[in-house]
C-alpha cells in the first residue's frame, strides 16, 4: 500500500500491473519473458512505452524508477536485438510509435475526463474538476472525493462520490453515497447508496427529498425511501410505486381547492416540483379565503400530505376528494423539510 505521505509513484503502479499480469501468464501457460520471446517482446514495448509516458515528471522517485526502468530495456533490448544497427532502426521506429499511441491516450483521458466531469455536474455536483483531474492523473485503479454542507442551519448533507476504473481503462462514476444528519436530532441519520448507471438516476435536489423522506417520481414510477427495512448491505430499502399502482397527480391536486389549479401553467409548476419529492408552497382556498399551507406527494397512499403554515401535518387529502384527520404519531420524526417553492 501506497504511503499516503509521498506522492504517488505511477511508473511504479504501471510496473506492478505488468508484474501481476506477468505472474497470470507463469500460472496459466508455464512461461516466463525470460523463456518466451514474443512475452519478452512486449515486455520491451510495455516499458518503452511507460518511459516515454513519464519522461517528463518532475516526480523524484518516478525519475529514479524510470532511470532502472531505463537500464532494464536497455538489457532486454540487446537480449532480443543483438545486432547494434537493429536496435538503432528499433528504436527510432517504436519512439514514433509511441508518440503517436500516447497522443490517442492522451485524447480518450480527455474525452474521459469531460464525460465525467459533465455527469457529476449533471447529477447536480458542484464543480469538481480540479479535484477529479488530480486524482485521474494518479493512474490509480479507484478512488473516491467526499462532499458535504449544510442544507440549512440544521440539515447537513455528505456525499461520498466512488469511481473505478472499467475493463477498458477508463474511469466510470460508480455511484455516491449521501448521508444526512440533523443537529437537533443526531441519533436519526439517514444514508443510502446511488448506485449509477440505472434508469432512475437521481438529482441531488432528488436525493435530499428521498433522505428527507418524500417521494420523487422517475420514468413514470414513484419512489420513497423505506427507513424501517435496510437490505444485506445496510442500505434503506428503495420503495416503488409503479404506474400500475394508478396514482393520479394531478386528479388528487384537484381533490382540493387550491388557488393554483386555476391557472395551467402554476399548476404545471406545482406538479413538476412534487414530482421532484419537494414540499411546495400553496394556496388553500377556504370560505373566499386564501390560506397559505405546504403540500408533498404521497404515492403510497395516493394522496397529498398537507401543512399548515407552521410546518405542522393537519391531513391528507386523495383524489376520491375526501380528507381524513392524519396521526401524530405516524410523523416522521427529527427532519424538517427544506421548503422548495
Amino acid at each position: 500500500m501506497m504511503n499516503p505521505q509521498f506522492p504517488v509513484n505511477r511508473v511504479e503502479m504501471e510496473f506492478s500491473q505488468w508484474k501481476a499480469r506477468e505472474e497470470r501468464f507463469n500460472t496459466l501457460f508455464s512461461i516466463t519473458p525470460a523463456e518466451n520471446r514474443s512475452l519478452l517482446a512486449e515486455k520491451l514495448r510495455q516499458f518503452e512505452r511507460i518511459r516515454t509516458k513519464y519522461k517528463s515528471s518532475k516526480n523524484i522517485e518516478e525519475q529514479h524508477t524510470l532511470q532502472i526502468l531505463k537500464m532494464e530495456i536497455h538489457r532486454m533490448s540487446k537480449q532480443l536485438y543483438p545486432s547494434l544497427i537493429s536496435r538503432i532502426l528499433r528504436k527510432i521506429i517504436t519512439s514514433t510509435q509511441n508518440q503517436l499511441s500516447l497522443r490517442s491516450e492522451a485524447k480518450k483521458d480527455e474525452r474521459n475526463f469531460n464525460s465525467l466531469n459533465e455527469e457529476v455536474q449533471r447529477i447536480g455536483f458542484p464543480d469538481l474538476s480540479e479535484k477529479l483531474k488530480n486524482l485521474i492523473d494518479k493512474e490509480q485503479e479507484n478512488f473516491s472525493i467526499p462532499l458535504s454542507y449544510y442544507i440549512n442551519e440544521k440539515e447537513k448533507i455528505t456525499h461520498t462520490l466512488s469511481f473505478s476504473k472499467n475493463a477498458e481503462r477508463h474511469f466510470e462514476l460508480d455511484g455516491f453515497k449521501s448521508s444526512m444528519q440533523n443537529n437537533s436530532a443526531p441519533e436519526d441519520s439517514r444514508d443510502y447508496y446511488f448506485k449509477n448507471g440505472q434508469e432512475r438516476n437521481f438529482k441531488l435536489n432528488e436525493v435530499y427529498n428521498l433522505l428527507s423522506g418524500r417521494s420523487v417520481e422517475h420514468n413514470q414510477s414513484w419512489f420513497q425511501l423505506d427507513f424501517n427495512d435496510r437490505d444485506a448491505s445496510g442500505n434503506y430499502h428503495l420503495k416503488e410505486f409503479r404506474n400500475e399502482y394508478a396514482y393520479d397527480l394531478e386528479k388528487t391536486l384537484k381533490s382540493i381547492p387550491l388557488k393554483e389549479i386555476s391557472n395551467t401553467y402554476e399548476m404545471e409548476k406545482l406538479k413538476h416540483a412534487l414530482r421532484q419529492g419537494d414540499r411546495v408552497s400553496a394556496l388553500l382556498i377556504k370560505n373566499g379565503r386564501e390560506n397559505q399551507i405546504y403540500i408533498e406527494a404521497n404515492p403510497q397512499f395516493r394522496s397529498l400530505n398537507i401543512y399548515d403554515r407552521h410546518f405542522r401535518k393537519i391531513q391528507t387529502a386523495s383524489s376520491k376528494n375526501q380528507a381524513a384527520t392524519f396521526p401524530k404519531q405516524s410523523v416522521q420524526k427529527g427532519i424538517k423539510s427544506k421548503i422548495q417553492q
